[in-house]
């Protein structure tokens, strides 16, 4: 090899180098950062679901019996924000989470509509070749309560931390921050509102209408949603009560975010 042609092999190297840094740092940048979404596993039964059958007074109850063959799987915690983000990185999602002072990427995101949180699972189940979705109120609440009396249950704030108690209208907290039940099922008592597939009805042959999950798995399905979880934040009735009016699936309330069910691998 000639003078020429090994200086032509030496200058070429660094570029060479150079673009096979860019291939690489664009190859990570297209793969889905690694972050844990955990799961717990609820167990299979039964419980009966009380529904308030008076919409105003909610005196009454219409009872639904519940039964679930098998165990299910739900996420211990509500979508963070920095999963969120991760979402949004990948254009699954049409914007970065909102993060209000004092809150963080492992806070839960919020102001999220029901469509927002339907794109969401669409495109995680996309990229973790899985199948996620919301979660019925059935399930939920299951999860939650484990078949016990679930009306009026008292939320159970940490008044060690009062400063924490005055801030959660303000900001939500970090995953975690409120207690877990006996499987593990976290933040069902506190931080925020939930989005569920279960579709708002005002009449009580609806109410009680067993649905399938392909019939509520759209956002053709209903435009008022139940939600489910609670917030120390006054939110109106007519608004967001799972009883007296569920919730808009357009409505992007500031407390109210979401998690997901892991229905079976695709």
């Amino acid at each position: 090899m000639n003078i020429r042609k090994v200086i032509a092999v030496l200058l070429a190297l660094p570029i060479s180098i150079l673009a096979i840094e860019v291939s690489s740092a664009a190859q990570e940048d297209n793969q889905l950062s690694v972050i844990d979404y955990p799961l717990i596993s609820v167990p299979a039964g039964s419980y009966t679901l009380l529904i308030p059958d008076n919409n105003f007074f909610k005196l009454d109850h219409l009872e639904k019996k519940v039964a679930f063959d098998s165990a299910f799987q739900i996420g211990k915690f509500e979508v963070s924000n920095r999963l969120w983000n991760e979402c949004f990185k990948f254009k699954g999602c049409n914007r970065p989470a909102a993060l209000r002072e004092g809150e963080t990427l492992d806070s839960p995101v919020v102001r999220i509509n029901w469509h927002d949180a339907y794109a969401f699972s669409k495109w995680y189940s996309s990229h973790t070749n899985k199948r996620y979705r919301l979660p019925t109120e059935e399930e939920w609440i299951y999860a939650a309560h484990l078949g016990k009396d679930h009306r009026n249950i008292e939320i159970q704030y940490d008044y060690s931390d009062l400063q924490k108690i005055r801030n959660i209208s303000k900001r939500t907290m970090p995953l975690g921050s409120f207690k877990e039940n006996a499987i593990g099922f976290s933040d069902y008592q506190g931080n925020v509102w939930e989005w569920t597939l279960t579709c708002w009805y005002a009449s009580k042959d609806k109410k009680l209408k067993d649905y399938s999950i392909a019939e509520l798995n759209t956002p053709r399905a209903c435009t008022t949603r139940i939600v489910q979880g609670e917030n120390r934040s006054h939110i109106p009735d007519f608004i967001v009560d799972t009883y007296s009016g569920g919730c808009a699936t357009l409505e992007p309330a500031a407390n109210l975010g979401f998690r997901l069910v892991l229905e079976e691998n695709k």
